[in-house]
């Protein structure tokens, strides 16, 4: 057992931090405190978004519920690192003080549960996308309870074993004492490495699938080409975990081999770690839409739903689409009896039936089912653009039905009506 009562060198109190080391420890504050600031922001909006959704649909997105959880998660380990400004501010690095015991509580319980919930989104995109598969809302949600408490007890782990002294400096910041290696490892190191092995085992896996479906016509020509889009998407989530994780993660294993880094070092790992935050909230906004701008949940029909890129253009709210669907006979269906249904934007069905036992006779049935909604401002311009395309370019064009465009009429091919 490691005795606290006399620290040394590396692990007691810093009293005047290096010179050099302040543009480093400012760079980690900044942006450890935008990590923080965006995180709180878009928790505010997922929140409204999430009680909203509940209200109006009665109902809410799995997807987005595991984003809020990864953003709280972002927040305890961007608010670790902004807890040094308080170092700047004594120039120093005091150990045995209620910021450095809350400095390294919220770094073991911030690395872990952002690694934890970064896997559990690769889970549940792997088995949506792939798998078409969800757990059911209680399950899900007990999931979710579950992996908090696996957060909080590995955490608590090391405060039971040593609850007086086991944040001490380590480096420029607090954390567990270096002494302390198989405690160090155990609880934190073999999580973080088996995460980020894990993001990207499940993303690469999920990458291989989709383009031996693509390859294989497993999607229609349009959906082969959203397909791909979204795959190669895809890669940027385990990337970005990854890079800002695997700095830190290796300098302390180098510490725990007997080669410390150097504070320089440290910190520049730090500001990889603690821009985790900050660039969730950016991915995520930029990949996931709905988050931000749907009123509604996503429909479950599949796993690409929560896929919306800010850059991809939104479908039209005008226009028609045709999709054919042959649903094989079941328990209801009577022998005899298939159904063919064409629904189109309009929620127009047309059911082709066969009637009768071994009649070859065919009766269409059409079912329509108009649904108003008020015209939005985007609505009136998308048809003053339509319109605006329309018209005539020059006074002697005519529309033409079979290019689809105005096209200009020479003088001679016009009646004196037209003329004028």
């Amino acid at each position: 057992m490691v005795q606290f009562e006399s620290l040394d060198h590396e692990s007691s109190t810093l009293p005047a931090l290096e010179p050099h080391i302040h543009k480093w420890l400012h760079a980690v504050v900044v942006l450890g405190f935008l990590s923080f600031f965006t995180s709180i922001t878009l928790i505010f909006l997922l929140t409204y978004r999430l009680i909203r959704w509940q209200l109006k649909a009665k109902r809410t997105s799995q997807f987005v519920f595991l984003i809020f959880n990864l953003l709280w998660a972002d927040i305890q380990q961007s608010l670790a690192f902004l807890l040094n400004v308080e170092w700047l501010r004594l120039d120093s690095v005091v150990v045995g003080s209620p910021i450095c015991f809350t400095q390294g509580w919220l770094i073991s319980t911030g690395d872990l549960s952002s690694g934890v919930f970064c896997t559990a989104i690769g889970f549940h995109t792997f088995a949506s996308v792939i798998c078409n598969y969800r757990l059911k809302q209680r399950n899900f949600y007990l999931t979710i309870l579950a992996l908090w408490v696996f957060v909080y007890s590995i955490s608590a782990i090391q405060v039971i074993m040593y609850p007086r002294d086991i944040y001490v400096r380590s480096g420029v910041w607090c954390w567990v004492h270096h002494d302390l290696k198989d405690l160090r490892l155990w609880t934190h190191y073999i999580w973080i490495f088996t995460f980020e092995f894990g993001n990207v085992i499940i993303y690469a896996l999920m990458y291989y699938i989709l383009l031996n479906r693509i390859r294989s016509g497993y999607y229609t020509d349009t959906e082969a080409q959203r397909v791909r889009s979204i795959a190669n998407l895809m890669i940027s989530y385990p990337v970005i975990y990854v890079v800002c994780t695997l700095p830190l993660a290796s300098a302390r294993m180098a510490a725990m081999g007997g080669n410390p880094p150097s504070h320089a070092r440290l910190c520049l790992a730090g500001l990889m770690i603690t821009s985790n935050g900050w660039l969730d909230v950016l991915l995520y906004t930029l990949t996931r839409r709905i988050m931000v701008f749907s009123d509604e949940p996503p429909p479950d029909d599949d796993g690409f739903e929560t896929f919306s890129p800010f850059w991809s253009m939104g479908p039209s709210r005008f226009g028609g689409s045709c999709k054919i669907e042959a649903d094989a006979p079941t328990s209801k269906h009577r022998p005899g009896r298939s159904i063919v249904s064409l629904p189109t934007r309009n929620e127009s069905i047309e059911d082709l039936c066969s009637v009768g036992m071994g009649k070859m006779d065919i009766k269409l049935v059409t079912t329509t089912q108009v649904t108003n909604e008020p015209a939005m401002p985007e609505d009136f311009e998308e048809m003053e653009e339509l319109a605006r395309q329309m018209r005539p370019k020059t006074p002697v064009g005519r529309w033409s039905e079979d290019s689809k465009q105005w096209v200009v009429v020479p003088d001679e091919f016009l009646n004196p009506d037209d003329r004028r």
